[in-house]
């Protein structure tokens, strides 16, 4: 329990502050009208301000993703700024870097990766900026076909590693590698991180302070997923236009996958294709139809893959999706509501039964 003794001076110190906070008084009215035009001046000032922030940032993305060169070159500007605190070209630590991880800009497949980066970033902040994906879309089916093509570089990239790995294994001697010329490691790394990472993680975004102009909603953030810029974007897109272009998503995966399962060379891989991915993948590419409006060929199509591949496990999940859409479920009976029951407010959610 505290000590009373300290009771009499606290009480004095009250009694003396009493008068200060009586004296404590509101400020004078103030003069609405005036501070509504100078809060609709600021804010119209903001949104001038932003607008052509985000207009600089277009023009100088859509320049630098003109050229394979001029983005390698911007990518790695804006990492001695960021990483290396705009350290001096010939400061030693950012030195090391630009001859190491750095050299794989110089590689084909590093610019075209930065190209493409840019090229994405651009899309992006159209969109972010309001510009509909109705619009955006012949930059973005044109920008898949790129990034398509991309992958086929970087998977044969992958392959020559792997036959480097296998002779390095055989042999027991490395590559030798020409001097200031990055490994084909070093290259395939570099073009991950320019592509497979988030745009607002990047070097580029965080140099030109972009993450308000590249946030758009149900977008996706990574330029180098392809699925995720099928399934997320365009594949919704060409859906509400019936637009048959969505038939070429499936077509592009059931090319893909059965190349990749060739090139294992491996039976079971193969096997696994036949029996369990392709079927998956005609499924869904029969379900696309109904999708885009084509009822009729995507129940032919459906009922197509029922029959080819009977041993499949996920027949019975199928057959009954198709008896669903053949002989749809009967609409539920209207029921009469009772005289002494209350009518339902505009907007109101229905009573669970047992919520009581």
């Amino acid at each position: 329990m505290p000590s009373l003794r300290f009771l009499p001076t606290a009480c004095a110190l009250l009694a003396t502050a009493a008068p200060l906070f009586a004296q404590v008084q509101d400020a004078p009215p103030v003069d609405v009208s005036t501070m509504l035009k100078d809060v609709h001046r600021l804010r119209d000032t903001q949104a001038t301000q932003s607008k052509q922030a985000r207009t600089a940032a277009l023009q100088q993305v859509n320049s630098t993703a003109g050229s394979p060169e001029r983005a390698a070159a911007f990518w790695e500007e804006a990492v001695r700024a960021v990483q290396f605190q705009g350290a001096a070209k010939e400061n030693a630590a950012f030195r090391e870097w630009k001859d190491k991880e750095g050299e794989a800009l110089n590689s084909a497949l590093g610019r075209n990766a930065a190209r493409l980066f840019f090229m994405w970033m651009s899309i992006t902040i159209q969109r972010d900026g309001g510009v509909t994906v109705k619009d955006l879309l012949p930059q973005i089916v044109a920008y898949t076909r790129e990034l398509t093509a991309d992958e086929q570089g970087a998977e044969a990239l992958d392959d020559a590693i792997k036959h480097e790995k296998e002779m390095a294994a055989t042999t027991g001697r490395r590559p030798v590698q020409q001097q200031r010329k990055a490994s084909e490691t070093d290259v395939k790394k570099m073009h991950d991180q320019i592509l497979k990472r988030a745009l607002s993680s990047s070097a580029v975004a965080l140099w030109l302070k972009l993450d308000d102009f590249i946030n758009p909603e149900n977008w996706e953030k990574s330029p180098g997923n392809l699925d995720g810029i099928y399934t997320t974007i365009v594949l919704p897109e060409l859906r509400a236009q019936h637009d048959p272009r969505a038939i070429e998503y499936w077509d592009l995966k059931l090319k893909k996958d059965g190349e990749a399962a060739v090139k294992t060379k491996l039976a079971f891989d193969l096997d696994k294709y036949n029996t369990q991915t392709r079927p998956a993948l005609l499924w869904s590419r029969a379900q696309e139809f109904a999708l885009i409006g084509q009822k009729n060929r995507s129940i032919s199509e459906m009922f197509a893959v029922i029959k080819n591949n009977p041993q499949n496990p996920s027949v019975p999940d199928w057959t009954s999706q198709l008896e669903a859409i053949l002989v749809p479920p009967p609409p539920a009976a209207a029921t009469t509501p009772s005289p002494s029951a209350a009518p339902a407010l505009p907007g109101s959610a229905p009573e669970l039964p047992g919520s009581k």
